[in-house]
């Protein structure tokens, strides 16, 4: 996974967020109908992020730049990383996977799953962020990333990805949820203005309670693509987090009306939409 982060050199292997369903297919990690999916916190001194049980952390540096995440038996991983690259790099000086943020999306997702190339096989932009679909190896995969100025080098950039992968549809869209929430205190601040993207959409099953009083994150912005992974975010009074199907989970009826509900022994507790935090 990627290790170094200096603008110099970068020994690269992130992830990212979230595949488009036509083109990755397939819902939330195989479970039991009716059967929420229980998300627990895992943190470090700069990140957090929400997963499935066994979920551990495979790699991460002291500075919160980068954060990788893996399934109990590491077919699934999800990786946040954002990094700086100069002049000099998008010149050419360090290799061609600089020139470009696109180009680097790519060498990054070809670190992830193992492979010295990906193929792309679907591009687009959604709420102001690049979404790329990637095949590599035996693996899959999305990488979500966003663009933003260098402040100590006008011909650079700074650009922040996540990335999923696994060997199926339904491992690459839980590995994009897990990758959408994860949330690192950095260097690099956000845009001036904030997430506006955040607030023009409601993804009400995709962002954090904080974000919908309008203090959201770039975690927040990532989580707006979770209803095309086929995948979203709801929880308890208590606070506990769930992982859920949209499609298939929601209920047009129930003892409090439509929503989500969990099975609390003999009764349903119905869930609030989107992350407790």
């Amino acid at each position: 996974m990627l290790k170094n982060l200096c603008l110099a050199t970068i020994a690269v292997s992130l992830v990212l967020s979230a595949p488009v369903l036509g083109a990755i297919g397939g819902n939330v990690q195989a479970k039991n109908p009716n059967e929420l999916v229980p998300l627990q916190p895992v943190r470090n001194q700069f990140c957090r992020a929400l997963t499935p049980a066994g979920w551990t952390v495979i790699d991460q540096d002291d500075r919160g730049t980068t954060f990788s995440i893996a399934s109990p038996d590491r077919s699934a991983i999800a990786t946040y990383g954002i990094v700086g690259v100069n002049r000099g790099q998008v010149a050419g000086a360090y290799g061609p996977q600089y020139r470009t943020p696109a180009l680097l999306a790519q060498f990054l997702a070809a670190s992830v799953v193992g492979a010295k190339t990906v193929t792309v096989t679907g591009m687009r932009v959604f709420n102001g962020m690049q979404v790329m679909n990637f095949a590599g190896g035996n693996k899959r995969g999305v990488a979500i990333y966003r663009i933003y100025p260098l402040p100590s080098d006008p011909g650079g950039y700074v650009i922040s990805v996540r990335i999923a992968t696994g060997a199926s549809a339904g491992e690459v869209s839980t590995g994009g949820a897990v990758a959408a929430s994860i949330d690192c205190k950095t260097a690099f601040k956000a845009p001036r203005g904030g997430y506006a993207e955040v607030h023009a959409k409601s993804a009400e099953t995709g962002i954090s309670q904080r974000c919908k009083t309008g203090d959201c994150s770039d975690a927040d912005l990532a989580g707006t693509y979770n209803s095309q992974l086929g995948t979203g975010y709801v929880h308890s009074e208590s606070g506990t987090n769930y992982l859920v199907d949209p499609a298939n989970d929601y209920r047009e009826t129930g003892p409090e009306g439509p929503g989500y509900y969990r099975q609390a022994g003999n009764t349903l507790e119905k869930l609030l939409p989107g992350r407790a935090d």
